[in-house]
């Protein structure tokens, strides 16, 4: 049995490619590839499937469509203190009985393949590079190979994209041209090294497989890049996904940033979830056009991010790695602050007047009046 642990990375395609994995997953076993449950929702999902009796729904629920982050995150809380299981994965047993699932079922069902997904796995490297050893000691250790995958965008980009992230998780994250406090070039968002060395270390017969966004993106996305290149056959006519987690354009990150940290949080969701009807038809710059990070910020990550992006062609057997490397010194044309300001612009007081929160409205009315400060 050969097994691939796709490890992201973040803001790659990964929750569009989970969605697609899991939706299929009952027509990927029957080719012989697992993509296992790791909890008792999962199973009585797996089992309805068996039976003629799936979900129809396009989308499932969280702990079946995002089970492997499940286990990833309750590794991680199971071991650190300081890690916690977000909300939305509800109703986890411990990380063992997590892990004993999934060798259960490569025990019962004896796949060729078994894929497990999931970026949270990006974080064991950086954090607790023992999670690694486990996972393959206990979940996959009847695998007799093990590809470890991740894709990777260029650090500036990946930056930015996760810095959108956090605003869409109700954050209000330093601005990334803050050289103190809103860079942080010991990320997993740059240290790449950091992220991918530990589990060459920890499963040293390991095979990596690392492949540039900007190529996956070139392939159709992380699905049509991922079933390209897994090595396996896949079945003709699994369920399409739609693209999952899609970034927001950055003159909207940069309002809910602000709304995240002047309105109280219920105000500031109201706000976000509103965000698309007070938009709709405006002309809005896009992320290859807004800059975030600034000359300072770039100058930082360049001077941090070159020997890794040496290792990362050394082990990858690229010559470069990102072909688009010498781009990231390079500054956008639009400021942040100026892309705003557009928005602001194109934002009629006859859309503000809609909104329920006179919070909000304030909010809004007094952007458009004096100007964001960012």
């Amino acid at each position: 049995m050969k097994a691939i642990c796709h490890i992201g990375h973040h803001k790659t395609g990964t929750t569009t490619l989970q969605a697609f994995l899991s939706q299929n997953s009952h027509r990927l076993l029957q080719q012989g590839i697992l993509y296992p449950w790791v909890e008792s929702q999962g199973a009585a999902y797996s089992l309805a499937k068996a039976m003629g009796k799936g979900d129809k729904r396009e989308i499932l629920p969280i702990n079946i469509r995002e089970a492997h982050n499940a286990l990833a995150f309750r590794m991680l809380a199971d071991t650190l203190q300081s890690w916690k299981v977000p909300p939305y994965h509800q109703n986890l047993p411990h990380s063992n009985q997590l892990l004993l699932a999934v060798s259960n079922q490569i025990e019962a069902l004896q796949p060729d393949w078994i894929v497990l997904c999931s970026e949270v796995m990006s974080h064991f490297g950086k954090v607790a590079p023992d999670q690694i050893s486990r996972l393959r000691s206990t979940g996959l250790a009847a695998a007799e190979q093990i590809v470890v995958w991740c894709t990777l965008r260029r650090p500036d980009e990946q930056l930015v994209s996760w810095h959108g992230q956090q605003v869409r998780f109700g954050q209000a994250p330093a601005p990334l041209s803050d050289t103190k406090h809103g860079l942080n070039l010991d990320w997993l968002h740059v240290d790449y090294r950091g992220v991918l060395e530990p589990w060459l270390q920890q499963i040293p017969e390991a095979e990596l497989v690392l492949r540039p966004y900007r190529e996956a993106l070139a392939e159709g996305g992380s699905v049509d890049d991922f079933l390209k290149y897994a090595g396996f056959a896949v079945p003709k006519g699994l369920l399409q996904t739609p693209s999952m987690n899609i970034s927001r354009k950055p003159a909207v990150v940069s309002l809910l940033r602000l709304a995240n940290a002047q309105l109280p949080q219920p105000q500031a969701k109201e706000l976000a979830d509103m965000i698309g009807m007070l938009t709709d038809k405006m002309t809005l710059s896009g992320t290859s056009e807004v800059e975030f990070l600034g000359p300072a910020s770039r100058a930082k990550l360049v001077e941090r991010f070159r020997p890794i992006h040496d290792w990362l062609s050394q082990v990858s057997g690229r010559e470069t790695f990102f072909s688009d490397i010498e781009e990231m010194a390079i500054c956008k044309p639009i400021s942040e602050s100026e892309a705003l300001q557009s928005l602001l612009e194109q934002l009629s007081p006859l859309k503000i007047a809609q909104i329920a929160a006179p919070e909000v409205r304030d909010f809004l009315t007094r952007l458009r009046t004096h100007g964001p400060a960012l």
